[in-house]
């Protein structure tokens, strides 16, 4: 019973007093990093709250919130997307581009490098109708509040 309540002790000292962490930093596989895979969960997490309030409180029916709805899911589907490819970056073993100037080229040697790559170059294809949804909510709401 005392060394659990040692523990519990320890446990609570740590999160009273945690140690300043960089949400990016230099060197990527950090506590950094932690916080930063962290913050797009809790990101995805807010944004799908959204949408469930959204649809709980029957707001769907309106053009503006059917947009910020849409956008809402563009933002999950990102930050889930970035997740992944955050854990396939620190799973990569070799450097992924080699040589330097007019030589260099991308070395794809397994699932994990392709999965690293492509979650890198997807991202404009749910940020960009993220924020265009998101703009024409907003759009949509200042139209409708003028008289």
């Amino acid at each position: 019973m005392a060394i659990f309540r040692v523990l519990l002790a320890t446990l609570a000292l740590f999160l009273a007093y945690p140690p300043p962490v960089m949400a990016f930093g230099p060197g990527w596989v950090t506590q950094g990093s932690y916080v930063h895979q962290i913050a797009h969960l809790l990101f995805a997490g807010a944004m799908g709250f959204f949408i469930y309030q959204i649809h709980r409180e029957n707001l769907k029916h309106y053009r503006g919130f059917r947009y910020l709805c849409y956008g809402a899911w563009f933002f999950v589907i990102w930050n889930l997307d970035a997740v992944i490819g955050h854990f396939s970056e620190w799973a990569l073993e070799n450097p992924v581009i080699l040589g330097t100037g007019i030589t260099r080229r991308l070395l794809m040697y397994d699932a994990n490098s392709w999965l690293y790559y492509i979650t890198q170059i997807d991202h404009f294809l749910f940020l960009v109708p993220a924020f265009y949804f998101f703009y024409r909510g907003l759009k949509t709401f200042a139209q409708e509040s003028r008289p």
